[in-house]
């Protein structure tokens, strides 16, 4: 079974408010259509105004949006209506602003998404030290977008509009996701994409993120979340019939045989490893860290089942 539900949250700060509970369980395929009301009030006295949606897969200023699932398998796939703060009347500063925003994690990354092959007026960015800012008074702006941003895609830009596009409808889908929420393919990466403002232009951007590369070398997730949460990771002798050590020993030694052997065709040849190798170039600090101590306990697992299965074939002599 399969829940889609809808949330909302105040930008910038990502805090979730209590707006009525959306759950909705699937049993098959299924359609839903979602209309985010213009101005919502929390406690009563504030007014917040509608910014967009992150549809789970997307980020989109439209008001209405329409989910169409089919592939399903996913667990929970959750949308979040974004408001914020009214801002005042007029036509704003002349500067353009941007902030990157994971849609995976639904909130937003707090380092600049401007990269510094962006052109714009000499001395504009960082506009008054804010790397988020870059000054359009003394002369235009083209936005480019840091890609890859802390290991995540780029995946495009959106112009943020108090109260939102009230125009037509956001479609989303499940399609091409093959049941699993953040994989690769399931955001969409851009490349290249920039973003123009005119001198004395304003505009508030974000810049959303998608995939997260962690580089290479990847140790199955049931064997990560096993070493975060039993650090040294030891497996106990089998002394009787098969216990649940086991089964995750010979689990391991499967998954392990697969990544080692060469690949069918010559030009796919290769391992795990040698991704590794070809990815350490491109890895930053402490992304060197975890793979290290990634592989250090892959491999110091796989000598300790290496021996007990050298164990067990000596003591069947």
């Amino acid at each position: 079974m399969d829940e889609f539900r809808t949330i909302a949250r105040l930008w910038p700060t990502g805090t979730e408010v209590d707006l009525g509970a959306d759950s909705n369980i699937l049993g098959g395929p299924g359609t839903f259509t979602r209309n985010a009301a213009p101005f919502v009030t929390v406690d009563g006295t504030t007014n917040y105004q509608f910014l967009f949606w992150n549809t789970g897969r997307h980020i989109t200023s439209k008001r209405r949006v329409r989910w169409n699932f089919s592939v399903l398998g996913w667990g929970t796939w959750t949308a979040t209506r974004w408001y914020g703060i009214p801002s005042p009347g007029g036509t704003g500063p002349a500067r353009v602003r941007a902030d990157a925003f994971t849609i995976g994690l639904d909130t937003r990354l707090s380092p600049t998404p401007i990269d510094p092959s962006s052109t714009y007026a000499p001395g504009a960015w960082p506009s008054s030290g804010d790397d988020h800012v870059i000054s359009t008074t003394a002369g235009p702006a083209n936005v480019v977008a840091v890609d890859p941003l802390s290991s995540y895609e780029f995946a495009g830009w959106m112009q943020l509009i108090w109260g939102g596009d009230p125009t037509g409808e956001f479609v989303e889908t499940d399609s091409g996701t093959g049941g699993t929420i953040g994989g690769s393919g399931f955001y969409d990466h851009v490349v290249g994409g920039s973003f123009p403002v005119a001198r004395n232009g304003s505009a508030d951007l974000i810049a959303a993120y998608g995939y997260r590369d962690t580089g290479g070398f990847r140790i199955p997730k049931w064997l990560d979340e096993m070493i975060r949460e039993r650090p040294p990771f030891k497996i106990p002798p089998r002394q009787f019939d098969p216990s649940p050590e086991d089964w995750i020993r010979l689990k391991f030694l499967q998954e392990l045989l697969v990544k080692t052997q060469p690949q069918a065709s010559p030009e796919h040849a290769g391992t795990d490893f040698q991704a590794l190798i070809e990815a350490a170039p491109r890895m930053k600090a402490d992304e060197l860290k975890r793979s290290i101590q990634s592989l250090k306990s892959t491999l110091n697992l796989g000598a300790t089942a290496l021996k007990s299965l050298e164990s067990k074939l000596k003591g069947g002599k």
